[in-house]
């Protein structure tokens, strides 16, 4: 939870209820079990990690599933551990739906969103580090803000803003890296929910072109793009779960540990190799007191 985001996410307070009264404490404590739900049952199943980001799955129960507007289907007579709407289960097939997987999690897409509207530098920006794990610098002091609302009162939507910021020579180099992929998530709302449009009738964007010339033209697009990137991304969980294991950053000493990790990601290994690996390590073993020079 911490990695990705939805940590405590049942106690988080960034949506604001005037504009969203259906948000409710039965669809926020949802959301949070269905990401807990998801991340657990590839940890405890030791499924490919890549399930975190393309599973075709999700969890959800009767109040989540009317939230993202998708169906619910009904538990079996002879499951009566299914039986209720507040029961979390596994529902398959949710490309259909436009579920399944981290960037899908109504958890992940609420955080990474303002109080008023959705946030593609947000999501552009947690998909650059939490998933690719590339560094982002802080916005320069006088970087300005973007409206707080969708529609505000000069017109220009949060997509013209964001181009204006991107002419700035100080601005420039950051927002071509986040800005394309925070628009591909564009047709989830603040709340995590599917739309085509926005508030004031006008259709949603979510094309974008990174630096280096590639095209994402939607979150279907978004999926494609990180398919092709799993190497950044099996680094990326190497590099956490080690900083956990070890309760500090990496450092170049773990150089060939992190390697040898990610070559096991890439070889269809799970996250119980992984930790394995982690605990057999020169760094774990002598993790408590100063680690041996190597010879």
């Amino acid at each position: 939870g911490q990695w990705f985001g939805f940590y405590r996410f049942d106690q988080y307070r960034g949506v604001d209820t005037s504009r969203f009264p259906e948000w409710s404490e039965a669809v926020q404590s949802a959301m949070y079990q269905e990401a807990i739900a998801l991340c657990s049952h590839i940890v405890r199943g030791n499924r490919p990690p890549a399930e975190l980001l393309f599973a075709d799955y999700t969890f959800l129960n009767r109040p989540l599933a009317s939230h993202y507007g998708v169906p619910f289907p009904e538990p079996a007579k002879t499951d009566p551990q299914s039986a209720g709407t507040m029961v979390l289960r596994r529902v398959n097939d949710m490309n259909r739906s436009h579920r399944g997987g981290l960037l899908r999690l109504g958890a992940v897409l609420t955080v990474t969103s303002a109080p008023l509207r959705t946030s593609p530098v947000r999501r552009g920006d947690w998909v650059l580090r939490q998933v690719l794990g590339e560094s982002v610098p802080p916005p320069p002091a006088d970087a300005g803000s973007i409206a707080a609302d969708d529609v505000p009162a000069d017109g220009l939507s949060v997509r013209q803003r964001l181009a204006a910021h991107r002419r700035d020579v100080a601005c420039v180099n950051c927002h071509a890296r986040i800005d394309p992929f925070g628009f591909a998530l564009e047709n989830y709302d603040s709340l995590g929910r599917w739309r085509k449009r926005y508030r004031d009738g006008k259709p949603i964007e979510t094309a974008g072109k990174l630096r280096d010339g590639t095209s994402i033209a939607d979150a279907t697009a978004l999926h494609s793009y990180l398919r092709s990137r799993q190497s950044q991304f099996h680094h990326t969980l190497a590099v956490k779960m080690l900083g956990y294991a070890l309760g500090r950053p990496e450092t170049i000493g773990d150089t060939a540990l992190l390697s040898q990790m990610t070559a096991q990601l890439a070889s269809g290994a799970g996250l119980a190799e992984l930790a394995e690996s982690i605990v057999t390590s020169r760094q774990f073993r002598y993790h408590a007191r100063t680690a041996p020079t190597s010879r």
